[in-house]
């Protein structure tokens, strides 16, 4: 477990890291990296090194007051060497021999820089090295958390500027040991603090590149896997559709036959049964048929061949002839239908046949979901958009919020125990939306379980208009 752990933490495989040294076992991962931090660490890296030069010259204007028997140096030091080197490292991480170097340069700047102060303390008298040492701490500080120098690097400024110190102290400029032993306490503590500040920097840095490398991985695993479903779902709806067609052949033979049967053209069949049984066949066979017409459409739909013969249509009319074809299922099961037919007409440029399965579609769902004693109302409102909704709401059993979505996926039944003794395929309400969207429209519902479901059924305005009342008349024979 704690292996696993670790492995987690400092990367496994390609990215498994040395956590002391913080680089990558793999060459060229390090490598990636390395590029990867450098494109991110450039930008930051020049404002760094530019910022270190205003603050070096700053400091600057302490030196009359804390070290002026050695001004002169200090200022050679300070602008003679420091500043320029600076200033050359800027410059140096625009050109790309030198810019891949950049946290190399930055680190040695950073060391110049704190080799500088110590330089002044090794100068100054015992007083004003006292007082310089101070500066050591913002360098340190500045080396290992500005710039985004790399922890080796960090930690070699800081331990050979510690070290630099301690000679310079203990043997090039003496200072007395009470000093040195107070002035050694706060700059070990500081370094000790700068280091561990830096090494959990780059470890943020280079677990963020572990978990990059793992997004772009499952990124370019999400890409083929939608390729392959795409593949797959193309590959569905070729098979549905060339398994549609060569079902409707037979299909049509045996309804065909069935109907010859149950007229008896070619004489009677006898037993009475027979031409009972005949019924049944063509009954079957056409609802089979139906179905197959169904899964036809929706894989043309699916596959983006599912073309409109557009004609201007009478809604009413529309769903009149649907309600003519559900009446008498909707007399069988005791469900009232109420059409509230607005004065003048609403007229649709769409395909006649599919948008008739639309209607069909939604409102045998209505009927079949609503039981005995309930009733469906069917009406149209008009947004001000100019669209237009037919919105048809039943009192039937409505469907919980959360499964809403589900019924417009294909061969979805809703799993529930007031759903699960209605028969379907599930083919209707998926078949109606894509209709709908190649219309430009929608099919959209608003349903509680219990409580029966709205379907709002919309219509762009650029396929809608009212006819008024008084210029019907002469659209009669385009409704025909």
């Amino acid at each position: 477990m704690f292996t696993d752990r670790l492995a987690d933490y400092f990367g496994s495989g390609k990215t498994k890291m040395n956590y002391f040294t913080l680089r990558f076992a793999d060459r060229e991962e390090e490598r990636k990296h390395h590029e990867a931090e450098l494109s991110k660490a450039l930008p930051i890296m020049r404002l760094a090194l530019i910022g270190a030069v205003f603050i070096y010259i700053a400091f600057g204007f302490l030196d009359p007051f804390v070290i002026p028997e050695v001004l002169f140096e200090a200022r050679v030091i300070r602008f003679g060497i420091v500043v320029p080197i600076f200033i050359a490292a800027a410059f140096a991480t625009f050109l790309v021999a030198t810019s891949r170097y950049a946290q190399l340069i930055a680190a040695f700047c950073m060391l110049v820089s704190g080799g500088g102060v110590i330089a002044m303390i090794a100068l100054a008298d015992p007083v004003g090295g006292e007082t310089y040492f101070a500066g050591l701490v913002p360098v340190m500080i500045y080396c290992c958390c500005v710039p985004p120098v790399r922890f080796l690097y960090a930690l070699s400024v800081t331990l050979i500027l510690v070290a630099l110190y301690e000679l310079t102290v203990l043997v090039i400029n003496p200072a007395p040991m009470n000093i040195v032993l107070e002035n050694n306490f706060f700059l070990v503590v500081a370094a000790l603090m700068n280091i561990f500040a830096s090494y959990i920097q780059e470890l943020a840095r280079r677990r963020d590149f572990i978990n990059m490398q793992l997004l772009e991985k499952e990124r370019a695993r999400s890409i083929i896997l939608a390729d392959e479903a795409q593949s797959a779902n193309h590959a569905k709806s070729e098979f549905l559709a060339i398994m549609s067609h060569e079902l409707r052949t037979p299909l049509n033979a045996i309804i065909g036959f069935s109907e010859i049967l149950e007229k008896e053209m070619f004489g009677p069949l006898g037993t009475p049964q027979y031409k009972e049984y005949s019924e049944d066949i063509k009954t079957s066979g056409q609802h089979l048929l139906a179905i197959i017409n169904d899964i036809l459409d929706l894989s043309k739909a699916e596959a983006g061949k599912l073309t409109l013969q557009e004609q201007e249509l009478s809604l009413v009319n529309v769903i009149n002839s649907t309600l003519r074809i559900i009446r008498d299922k909707a007399a069988e099961n005791g469900v009232r239908i109420a059409f509230d037919i607005p004065p003048g007409d609403q007229i649709v440029n769409a395909d006649s046949r599919l948008l008739a399965q639309v209607f069909l579609n939604v409102l045998s769902n209505a009927v079949k979901f609503t039981p005995k004693g309930g009733s469906i109302a069917i009406s149209f409102k008009q947004f001000e958009d100019g669209g237009l909704d037919v919105r048809i709401e039943d009192t039937g059993i409505g469907i919980e919020a959360k499964n809403i979505e589900k019924v417009f996926a294909p061969f979805v039944q809703i799993e529930s125990s007031l759903a699960r003794n209605y028969e379907g395929t599930g083919l209707g309400l998926p078949l109606s939306k894509n209709v709908m969207q190649l219309h430009g429209g929608s099919i959209t519902l608003e349903s509680e379980l219990g409580q029966g479901t709205i379907a709002h059924i919309y219509f762009p305005p650029e396929r809608y208009r009212y006819l008024p009342p008084a210029e019907e008349e002469p659209l009669l024979h385009a409704r025909a």
